[in-house]
C-alpha cells in the first residue's frame, strides 16, 4: 500500500464448496481452478487484462511431476496464454527462476515470503510437499536437475506459433486453463 499499487483482497469458501461436492476427484485441480475463476472475476471487474503469476521454476518442476505421476501426461504450466474468452492474458515472468533465488531476492529486499497458501495442507504435508521433497533428493545427487527439467518442459510451456513461412516455438499457448 505504501507504494500506491492497488490491491484486492478476495474470499472465497473454496474448501466448504469442495467438502458440498458429490464428486472432487483432485482437491488441488478444484481449488486452482476455484482460484483462477475469482482472479479473472476480480482483473475483469477492475478493468484489467494482463494477470502476472508468481509461479517459478520449481513451481512448474513440481506440477510436471505430478501430472505425470497421477494422469500419465506430459504436461506443466504455460509461461504466457491467453484464456480461452480471449480477454485476459496470463503472464508467468519466473518460469526460469528457481524458488531459492526469490526467496533470497524476497529475504534481501525484504519482501514478505508466505511458506504456503493451501488451507487443506495445513494439517499434513501433502502431494506438492512430497513431490518437493523428492526434488530435493533427486537434486543432490544430480545437481542439474532443475536446468535438464527445464530442458525437457520447454516444449510443453510452448506452442507452434507460425511465422511467416518459418515454425517457431514461443513460449505461449491459447489456453492453459486445463488443471495440471
Amino acid at each position: 500500500a505504501t507504494l500506491g499499487v492497488p490491491f484486492y483482497f478476495e474470499q472465497q469458501s473454496i474448501i466448504q464448496q469442495a467438502v458440498s461436492m458429490e464428486v472432487v476427484n483432485s482437491i488441488c485441480s478444484f481449488c486452482s481452478r476455484m482460484k483462477r475463476g475469482r482472479i479473472y472475476s476480480c482483473a475483469r471487474r477492475e478493468k484489467y487484462n494482463v494477470l502476472a503469476f508468481g509461479q517459478h521454476l520449481d513451481d512448474l518442476a513440481e506440477s510436471f511431476l505430478m501430472s505425470v505421476f497421477h494422469n500419465g501426461l506430459l504436461r506443466t504450466m504455460k509461461a504466457h496464454y491467453t484464456i480461452k474468452e480471449g480477454d485476459l492474458r496470463v503472464i508467468r515472468p519466473f518460469v526460469f527462476v528457481r524458488e531459492k533465488d526469490l526467496s533470497s531476492f524476497a529475504k534481501g529486499a525484504p519482501l514478505p515470503i508466505i511458506p504456503e497458501n493451501c488451507p487443506a495442507c495445513f494439517a499434513e504435508p501433502k502431494e506438492r510437499e512430497r513431490i518437493k521433497q523428492l526434488l530435493a533428493a533427486q537434486e543432490i545427487l544430480f545437481p542439474h536437475l532443475y536446468q535438464s527439467l527445464l530442458t525437457s518442459m520447454k516444449p510443453l510451456m510452448a506452442r507452434r506459433v507460425a511465422n511467416g513461412d518459418q515454425q517457431t516455438n514461443d513460449l505461449i499457448d491459447v489456453n492453459d486453463d486445463e488443471d495440471i
